[in-house]
């Protein structure tokens, strides 16, 4: 490949990459997307079957942007002219003396998402396969559902192309090695040439702070392990999609999270831990631990019995991308306004992925956008309180 010179140039085609290209690409934007693996590679964070999207957070200032995040996937799904989001209903799961339902109850409420408030008790009688202690606390939302994830970030990279109408190109198996940004323009440096870019938008995720050692808030790739239980044949439709929602639990510690979906596109039941171990990103295991399954049929025991001793279909391995507090990372690098970074998103950021596409695709094109993105700038956390 020799030297090329692009207009915009999104490194990494996860998530935020693909979401991104696809916006400026719509916008009549020149983009190259660069990826490092196959397009659609088990590598990163945003490969998989399904993600969970939701009003219902805890934590208000995410809750408000549910809504408009919910529009961006309805009009991506128009554009590509296929269903890409699965209404299944969601309840958010914690045991009596925890404020996290009690907290995502305000924000629904804040919002104006409907939504039911229940005890554990009247949650097993809706739904008999929850086995929560009855004075456990329940909000249901019925808007809740899943993202398709991989045809997302599929549908998006086809549309770019078809946007582009020639002045798309996509890179994949293409790893820079290097992002200089000592000059005018950042330059990418691969195995076979170099890139210059008027605008670099680096989504590169748990890659992100060895392509920039000085990023100023501290990342910590980590490691999370995924299962799929397989449900007895007794039990029907009961786990499927229409009968069985997707829940989040948070318990009476950071180690006591768990959430899960209905069984989806010939898989089991999805169950994970939130959170794990930091990791080397370029360490690939894909190997489950005994030890955490054991972990996961424990909380399985507590709340969905039925599952607990069900066999393990399929396992996957993701990681996160962690920023202080879990929050999310978006923005101009520094005093770069022509270096743009997403993806350091803590691990909850696929359902805000086509959102933040155009807000990247904003700031690429105009300097600005309409979100307020105060609380996620790339600046350290000291500079931001």
């Amino acid at each position: 490949m020799s030297d090329i010179h692009a207009r915009h140039v999104v490194l990494g085609a996860g998530a935020m990459g693909a979401a991104a290209a696809y916006h400026l690409a719509r916008r009549g934007e020149p983009v190259v997307l660069i990826e490092q693996f196959d397009l659609g590679h088990d590598r990163g964070s945003s490969h998989g079957s399904a993600r969970i999207t939701r009003h219902s957070y805890a934590d208000l200032a995410y809750a408000q942007l549910m809504p408009e995040a919910f529009r961006a996937w309805r009009e991506l799904e128009a554009d590509a002219g296929r269903p890409l989001y699965l209404r299944t209903g969601g309840v958010s799961l914690c045991p009596a003396g925890v404020d996290y339902v009690e907290r995502v109850t305000a924000s629904l409420a804040a919002i104006g998402v409907p939504h039911r408030r229940m005890t554990g008790r009247q949650l097993r009688r809706e739904l008999p396969v929850f086995g929560l202690a009855d004075n456990a606390d329940v909000v249901f939302e019925p808007d809740a559902g899943m993202l398709a994830a991989a045809k997302i970030i599929r549908a998006e990279i086809e549309l770019a192309i078809r946007h582009g109408h020639g002045s798309t190109r996509v890179l994949d198996n293409c790893p820079v090695r290097h992002i200089d940004l000592d000059g005018p323009r950042p330059v990418l440096e691969t195995e076979t040439g170099r890139i210059v870019a008027d605008r670099l938008v680096l989504t590169a995720g748990p890659w992100t702070t060895r392509l920039v050692p000085d990023f100023p808030v501290p990342l910590r790739p980590t490691r999370q392990q995924v299962l799929y239980f397989e449900p007895p044949a007794t039990c029907g439709p009961a786990y499927g999609p229409g009968f069985f929602p997707v829940f989040i639990f948070m318990g009476h510690g950071p180690d006591d999270a768990f959430y899960g979906m209905p069984t989806y596109d010939g898989l089991g039941v999805k169950v994970a831990r939130h959170g794990g171990p930091d990791t080397d990103p370029d360490a690939h295991d894909p190997v489950v631990t005994e030890e955490y399954q054991a972990l996961v049929r424990q909380f399985l025991h507590r709340c969905l019995p039925g599952l607990a001793d069900a066999p393990i279909s399929h396992t996957e391995v993701c990681l996160y991308t962690v920023a202080p507090d879990e929050q999310f990372r978006v923005g101009p690098l520094g005093d770069r306004p022509d270096v743009l970074v997403a993806s350091p998103c803590s691990g909850h950021g696929f359902k805000f992925s086509c959102l933040i596409g155009r807000v990247l695709a904003d700031l690429a094109t105009h300097g600005a956008t309409d979100l307020s993105l105060d609380a996620w700038m790339c600046a350290p956390a000291s500079e931001l309180s």
